[in-house]
């Protein structure tokens, strides 16, 4: 793996890191659509750092789903849960940025937060970081 590779690995999974951080401070704030997005970029930042892995670059928003879906997930490298997690996130953050529909709960945002970690958590075993 490059060098410059490695740098946005580390990247990546700082900003991932910082994400849940923020998002944990939004929900207590109880700032929904804040902490939705927080969690939202926690997940897309470990599909980032996972597709740096392959040496893909940086990607707009659904480039980097549709690489994550078909170079980790249907190959079987990371478990297809996180794959749905991934949409399940990605849905949310679009709903309560561009549709019509609130963010959810914060009952609801602290079960996402928790699947962020567990991603967070398997890309850093995959990636050898933890």
């Amino acid at each position: 793996m490059t060098p410059e590779a490695q740098d946005l690995i580390h990247l990546r999974l700082t900003q991932a890191n910082e994400s849940l951080s923020e998002a944990r401070l939004l929900i207590g704030q109880k700032m929904r659509r804040g902490a939705t997005d927080r969690v939202y970029f926690s997940m897309f930042y470990c599909a980032c750092a996972l597709l740096a892995s392959k040496e893909f670059g940086p990607s707009r928003d659904g480039d980097v789903a549709a690489k994550f879906q078909r170079e980790f997930v249907k190959t079987g490298l990371i478990p297809q849960e996180f794959g749905e997690r991934f949409k399940h996130a990605t849905q949310l953050h679009h709903d309560a940025d561009f549709g019509a529909k609130p963010p959810p709960d914060c009952d609801r945002l602290k079960e996402l937060m928790a699947d962020a970690e567990s991603f967070l958590t398997t890309t850093k075993l995959f990636l050898g970081k933890q």
